[in-house]
């Protein structure tokens, strides 16, 4: 079932969202890691290119193969992984829409994109990567591997390593305090909590 979930997620969520944004601007909107990339765009490339062959990996061996899970969630386990992966993909495709012709994979420090507020990045500012958590907890619960719980654990620290050093730096750049209030009345992946 892994297997079908990352296919779904990656026909939406990276095939499916390309094409529309070719369609909508003329650009596929792919800004992989180059020569002139910082040391930490390109580590947390290659920490998520890492993630993404491990998992794809676990799951082709699971359905081709089979192993032991070290966990055992039996049905509702399963359940809650499909009802997780399928959230994440709702999640990560409604964000990508919201975003429309600014959306894009990674970041170049020559280009100017508008700051979208609007939608579910009015509480959220990163709600594309809240879906990619959550549909990678949906296959750990489809997957209940130690091994699935290191690359778990790996994805959510390559995020992190990119929002934090990459993304958020580039737009504070780019939109000065519009960004700084943005960031202040909103959650990095989860809505903030209201102080009363």
């Amino acid at each position: 079932m892994s297997s079908v979930m990352i296919i779904v997620f990656f026909s939406v969520a990276v095939v499916g969202r390309s094409i529309m944004q070719y369609r909508l601007t003329g650009d596929h909107g792919m800004r992989p890691a180059n020569h002139e990339s910082s040391f930490i765009v390109i580590f947390s490339n290659i920490l998520i290119t890492i993630v993404f062959i491990g998992v794809i990996s676990l799951s082709i061996i699971s359905t081709f193969v089979g192993f032991e899970a070290d966990f055992q969630f039996g049905t509702y386990g399963e359940l809650a992984g499909v009802i997780l992966c399928l959230s994440g993909v709702f999640i990560t495709s409604i964000s990508q829409i919201q975003m429309g012709k600014e959306w894009r994979i990674g970041v170049d420090n020559k280009e100017k994109t508008k700051l979208v507020t609007h939608g579910i990045y009015s509480k959220i500012r990163n709600p594309i990567y809240t879906g990619v958590m959550i549909f990678g907890l949906g296959l750990l619960a489809l997957e209940p591997s130690l091994f699935m719980l290191l690359f778990a654990i790996l994805g959510y620290i390559a995020i992190e390593v990119h929002v934090r050093n990459v993304e958020e730096p580039h737009l504070r750049k780019l939109h000065g305090k519009k960004f700084s209030d943005y960031e202040n009345s909103t959650g990095r992946y989860f809505p903030k909590m209201k102080n009363n």
